[in-house]
């Protein structure tokens, strides 16, 4: 019965298949029996004997390290789970809040966009400036105050005619700067062309970072419109920050007239017997119209720091500042400058004087003597009031202040002296001395460049006082200083209006006392 192997039934029709080897397999394994029974090891066996693979043998220490084994498997996996049933839940509350922030958001952004589409700005004020609104004037408005009300003789269709003549060489200018957030307009005369090469006389304002501070504007970029509203690339060639004056080259698509700067002209004399009916010229912002104002010389320095400085009642703006000063013979007489109350004006033969030496050195040179001197008519000079009354009738300058170290300080000159002449050459007025020293100027420069040979006596100024024998030497051995004199302008205050994000409307006021 042992020996008996039962053989299980196959369902009919089944087929019974027979692997080839199996007959091996089973002749294997029935010899290994017997080799057991018999105490004989198989070949097998023999085989695992020799590579040291006998079979495995579990016993109960194995057995309870394995389940000890599965089980911390079991609880790491557990542990694993939860933290990451943790995590989710935080992801899950997570993003259930910023869902909800997201599903607030487009109402706080659509009106922080409305906003920004709907918005105005102010530029250029702070807080006190925005409390003193009704101080507030338009910026390119021109003022109707002044300090003097003069009634003009023979203004006639004449000078408006004379003026339409020169009206081509009255260009308008506009420049923006990297630094400086809004741009600066002003007026200008061409004076010289040659075939369409133009070069453009105005304010040194154009070419700053900021007006109060000498410093060439980096960035710079210069937009010169013309009378026919073609506009050009401006290109700065040279620059004087002492008389506040430059000049921008352009290539215009047109011949364009000039206009000359005589220095016969510009030389004012004070008598019953002299003219002194102007026209002050320049062109608008918006439209660059020809602007055309008309007023009188008057004898009184400016408030301005620059000595040369004559004074006018012209009314103009700030977009003409820059432009020519016209006498009623259609000579130009001065470069306007800007003041709220008054129209100051750099003299013609000074400009003359600035644009030859730009031509010759680049530069505007004019020796440094140490000295603050005022027109001896000037009314600005306040502390000398009463010593002017006493000296009525007499021309010259009145020393203001003498620098500190400076070779002023041991000429024996002294603040409130009268003086009438340098180098035996005698003049009316500071700008008559100021033409005197640029004059200096160009003879020490082509001195240095040995294009003239002279001795060191020009290198002195010999200054008469009046009521004083002998001359004052001061000697003149550096030029004058750029940073001198300053030439305050007001800062635009801008309002700027958008609609739907599209700048609808932009307008320029000014604080002026």
């Amino acid at each position: 019965m042992d020996d008996y192997v039962g053989v299980p039934c196959l369902p009919t029709g089944c087929l019974l298949s027979v692997d080839p080897n199996s007959e091996d397999r089973s002749n294997a394994s029935h010899k290994e029996v017997e080799s057991s029974r018999t105490g004989e090891l198989s070949p097998l066996v023999e085989e695992q004997r020799g590579y040291n693979l006998r079979p495995r043998k579990d016993d109960s220490v194995t057995i309870a390290r394995r389940r000890e084994q599965q089980n911390q498997r079991i609880k790491r996996k557990e542990a694993e789970i939860l933290r990451q049933e943790e995590l989710d839940e935080h992801v899950r509350r997570a993003t259930s809040r910023i869902r909800e922030m997201i599903s607030k958001m487009p109402k706080q952004r659509d009106k922080e966009d409305e906003d920004l589409k709907n918005r105005t700005e102010i530029i250029n004020t702070d807080t006190s400036g925005v409390m003193e609104m009704e101080k507030w004037r338009p910026y390119f408005l021109r003022p109707d105050i002044g300090l003097f009300k003069t009634t003009l003789k023979g203004t006639s269709w004449a000078v408006e005619e004379l003026a339409l003549q020169v009206a081509p060489s009255v260009v308008a200018l506009q420049s923006v700067t990297a630094i400086r957030e809004d741009p600066f307009y002003c007026s200008g005369t061409i004076f010289e062309s040659c075939r369409k090469t133009c070069s453009i006389v105005t304010v040194a304002n154009l070419v700053k970072n900021c007006p109060d501070k000498d410093e060439l504007a980096e960035g710079l970029e210069i937009n010169v419109c013309l009378q026919n509203h073609q506009t050009c690339i401006g290109k700065l060639l040279y620059h004087d920050f002492y008389y506040n004056v430059c000049v921008v080259q352009i290539e215009s698509p047109v011949h364009l007239p000039k206009q000359d700067f005589n220095s016969n002209i510009g030389v004012i004399n004070f008598d019953e017997s002299c003219s002194r009916d102007v026209v002050a010229l320049g062109r608008g912002k918006e439209t660059h119209t020809l602007m055309v104002n008309t007023g009188r010389i008057v004898p009184k320095s400016s408030d301005f720091d620059c000595e040369e400085l004559l004074v006018s009642t012209c009314r103009i703006s700030k977009a003409d500042v820059g432009g020519p000063l016209m006498n009623f013979d259609g000579d130009f007489v001065g470069l306007n400058y800007y003041h709220h109350k008054e129209t100051p004006f750099i003299p013609s033969f000074i400009v003359l004087k600035c644009l030859q030496q730009f031509k010759l050195f680049r530069k505007v040179v004019r020796p440094w003597h140490g000295l603050r001197v005022r027109t001896l008519f000037g009314e600005g000079c306040n502390q000398f009031k009463k010593m002017q009354k006493s000296f009525c009738g007499t021309t010259g300058v009145i020393i203001q202040k003498i620098e500190e170290q400076s070779s002023a300080k041991t000429s024996g000159l002294n603040e409130g002296d009268i003086m009438n002449r340098v180098n035996g050459v005698y003049f009316s007025n500071a700008a008559e001395l100021g033409g005197i020293l640029l004059d200096i100027g160009t003879m020490f420069m082509l001195d240095c460049q040995g294009v003239q040979q002279l001795d060191d006596s020009y290198k002195m100024c010999k200054f008469g006082v009046r009521g004083c024998e002998h001359e004052r030497t001061i000697v003149v051995d550096k030029p004058t200083p750029s940073g001198l004199n300053r030439w305050p302008f007001p800062k635009p205050i801008i309002v700027k209006k958008y609609i739907e994000g599209v700048l609808e409307k932009e307008e320029w006021y000014a604080i002026e006392s």
